[in-house]
């Protein structure tokens, strides 16, 4: 069974990965754009942020079942680094999501991309810290 869960964190990380490319383009387009929010924007991010929290809770798991089983010990990015990293980036993206969604219509592609930019750079900086993203 934490094979069956490695591989779907694992495999989980491309989902979020393309999820995360896609608010990217999308908002940075609509704001160099001056483009209006739609209902289509707020689902993207939204199913984004959704992504990521699937990902965090298959995180958790893995890191308290191999914790238990004794398997995280030997390896302090995984350890510690990691999910530190990916805590900091999830807290990062839930508050800039908040504030994307409380901003003037005029600022929230901008505060969006700005969110989705620092969350990928520390999603990327903590998969690669534990062996790389590929």
């Amino acid at each position: 069974m934490y094979n069956f869960l490695l591989q779907a964190h694992s495999g989980w990380r491309y989902l979020v990965l393309l999820a995360l490319l896609v608010v990217l383009v999308k908002f940075l387009v609509g704001w160099l754009n001056g483009q209006k929010w739609s209902a289509l924007d707020q689902r993207i991010g939204l199913f984004t942020v959704i992504g990521i929290d699937i990902q965090l809770l298959l995180g958790l798991v893995l890191w308290g079942w191999g914790a238990s089983l004794g398997l995280l010990e030997a390896n302090i990015a995984r350890t510690i680094e990691h999910p530190i990293t990916m805590l900091i980036a999830i807290v990062v993206m839930h508050v800039g999501w908040n504030l994307t969604k409380k901003a003037q219509e005029a600022k929230r592609f901008r505060n969006g991309a700005l969110t989705f930019v620092v969350t990928s750079l520390l999603v990327v900086a903590g998969l690669t810290r534990i062996g790389g993203i590929l």
